[in-house]
């Protein structure tokens, strides 16, 4: 009716165009919003988070969309929250162009945890993840930070489009960050399944609850298991 009104009535016609220019602007905005994996709700075990495991680890809250970690660790996690997910949105395309965003006052450990991760991934030849040196072209940014105010040792964000006529949600980019403050008290073996995990929700992976997986929300107790490239292969069929 507000179309029909301002073709019957010359004069607004502009004020129409302005109108329907700015919801576009709004619906675009909201779409491209970067979407962060919600963190998890401490559990009711009473668990201290940083509780040391038989191999004299400490274990904490990790990963990326934000849960914890362990590999071959006998210890539960402190989190138990398996609602985390990056909400059903694959990338457009089976490939994504990654850089390394490490400081040069970070342990150069770091970035070996992430190269290893990749190369774990690519190894399966499903989703190809392809360095490189220019950051404003990258499609995923792989980074750490050092915070002691969250739960989390790793996290993933994501920023999509959604397709408003079939509802398909597209990844654009995704940043993947694995947090000192847990990770310097981890064995290499449970830093590398933490980047694995956070590697898989940067390519779509949700959590995983019922199967030995990386992407278990409540531990780092496995690495990229047969289950999760089953699952990559169903995204990227």
């Amino acid at each position: 009716m507000f179309i029909f009104y301002c073709f019957q009535s010359p004069p607004d016609i502009e004020y129409g165009k302005k109108w329907l220019g700015n919801k576009v602007e709004q619906v675009t905005s909201l779409l491209e919003a970067p979407q962060k994996v919600p963190l998890q709700e401490p559990s009711s075990s009473g668990e201290d988070p940083h509780s040391t495991d038989s191999s004299g680890d400490s274990t904490s809250p990790a990963d990326g969309q934000t849960d914890s970690y362990g590999s071959s660790s006998s210890t539960s996690s402190s989190t138990t929250s398996d609602s985390a997910t990056v909400h059903g949105a694959v990338w457009a395309k089976n490939n994504a162009s990654v850089y390394f965003d490490i400081l040069e006052n970070v342990s150069s450990e770091y970035r070996h945890v992430w190269e290893k991760a990749l190369n774990n991934w690519n190894s399966f030849k499903i989703f190809t993840l392809t360095p490189t040196n220019d950051k404003t072209q990258a499609d995923i940014i792989l980074t750490t930070e050092n915070q002691n105010n969250t739960a989390q040792a790793g996290v993933a964000e994501t920023k999509m489009l959604i397709n408003p006529l079939t509802g398909k949600k597209v990844i654009t980019h995704a940043v993947a960050k694995l947090n000192l403050y847990y990770l310097d008290h981890y064995s290499t073996e449970r830093k590398i399944n933490t980047a694995e995990h956070e590697l898989g929700h940067a390519m779509g992976l949700d959590h995983v609850t019922d199967h030995a997986s990386v992407m278990q929300p409540q531990g780092s107790e496995y690495g990229i298991q047969q289950f999760d490239v089953d699952r990559l292969k169903q995204l990227y069929k």
